[in-house]
């Protein structure tokens, strides 16, 4: 597995939010319980979805592979989501489904070893030396490790290093990527829309 530290900068508690993950629908939407510093209390059972990236869906080749591999980085852990707003939802980090849009980052220890990782545009390996906490970007190491496509359907201010992790994977054929030509999920949900009045008969004319 590649990490991929990053640092999201300093933000007061009302800029982001601490929650705790307790489950994983798919390479990209999860549910989590999240902390309220007023009421001093977990509000349960909240949906997000990652604002910048795309997974394939679960019917899909690598979708469950995906799903997986976000379990195995999110599950039962704590992370700092930082709510994102869109052009497409008038500002407001709510997607069409309810889900909250967000950047995730995790803080975890890193033990000594060796690891690797992917910083400035290149994959290296390295040597942890002394155990340390690190904080990584986890839209990133979907993107890296080849579980997920870079969003499309708008410009962002990272997008420039987003896609060139995403072509470091293509390079390597890492995750999904081992297929020559993996269909992007938002063109399988168009398939299958296109699909849906096909199959019950609608749109026919006799």
């Amino acid at each position: 597995m590649i990490i991929v530290p990053d640092d999201p900068g300093p933000a007061s508690p009302a800029e982001f939010l601490k929650a705790n993950v307790v489950k994983v629908f798919d390479g990209d939407g999860f549910l989590a319980n999240v902390w309220h510093p007023l009421r001093e209390a977990w509000v349960p059972r909240i949906p997000f979805r990652f604002a910048f990236i795309d997974a394939p869906e679960i019917e899909q080749p690598f979708g469950p592979e995906s799903q997986a591999f976000l379990q195995s980085l999110i599950a039962g852990k704590t992370l700092r989501l930082d709510p994102i707003g869109k052009e497409s939802t008038g500002g407001v980090p709510i997607d069409p489904y309810k889900r909250m849009l967000c950047m995730g980052y995790l803080t975890e220890q890193l033990e000594v070893g060796r690891i690797n990782y992917y910083l400035n545009g290149l994959c290296s390996t390295g040597t942890v030396k002394n155990a340390r906490p690190a904080t990584r970007n986890i839209e990133l190491e979907m993107i890296v490790n080849g579980w997920a496509w870079v969003v499309e359907r708008w410009t962002f201010e990272r997008e420039d290093e987003y896609f060139r992790a995403q072509q470091d994977a293509q390079r390597n054929r890492r995750g999904l990527w081992a297929m020559d030509n993996p269909e992007p999920p938002w063109d399988f949900k168009r398939r299958q829309r296109r699909k849906k009045p096909e199959e019950s008969g609608q749109g026919t004319l006799l």
